[in-house]
């Protein structure tokens, strides 16, 4: 488990440059930034505690992985139909996991930012007038943080022929 969070750390971490172009906001509504009306707050207030992860999301669990390190457990995956949060002691505060990432693949889960609520299939333009980044292969994202340098930050990828919303996903950086 733990080579899969490296993975999609390093996947995650190719897929944007070094220096990042981003939509700043406040940590305040970055932290409301929410997930089918589940804010992120509240979402790393679980610390990847399953039984709290069931009370905030009405869903059933499609798929778990708990791996247990030298201190018990120490990385948390939660896999539902369209959404995937995992949650890793790695998080810099022993003993409490924070988020290490989250990805929203389908139009079963919406992301509301700034007020505008937008779900997968969704054109680029409900999100209004947007700062974009340009990734190492030419292709445009739109990254949201709530600071310039911050370690985590939220993406959307979108069809650069249509428009389209493809991929929303969170990035905690280690």
């Amino acid at each position: 488990m733990k080579k899969s969070f490296i993975i999609i750390a390093l996947f995650l971490t190719s897929i944007t440059q070094c220096q990042i172009t981003s939509n700043i906001i406040s940590e305040v509504e970055y932290n409301n930034i929410e997930i089918n009306g589940i804010k992120l707050k509240d979402f790393k207030a679980t610390e990847g505690n399953e039984l709290k992860i069931k009370n905030l999301i009405s869903k059933p669990i499609l798929e778990k992985d708990i791996n247990t390190g030298e201190r018990g457990p120490s990385n948390y995956w939660f896999k539902y139909n369209g959404f995937e949060i995992a949650f890793t002691d790695n998080s810099g505060t022993p003993d409490h996991p924070g988020i290490a990432m989250f990805r929203i693949t389908n139009n079963n889960w919406s992301l509301k930012i700034k007020g505008k609520i937008i779900t997968i299939g969704d054109d680029i333009n409900k999100l209004g007038s947007v700062v974009f980044n340009i990734k190492i292969n030419g292709d445009k994202g739109i990254i949201y943080q709530y600071c310039n340098g911050c370690n985590n930050y939220i993406g959307i990828d979108f069809n650069q022929l249509t428009n389209e919303i493809t991929r929303v996903y969170y990035v905690e950086q280690t």
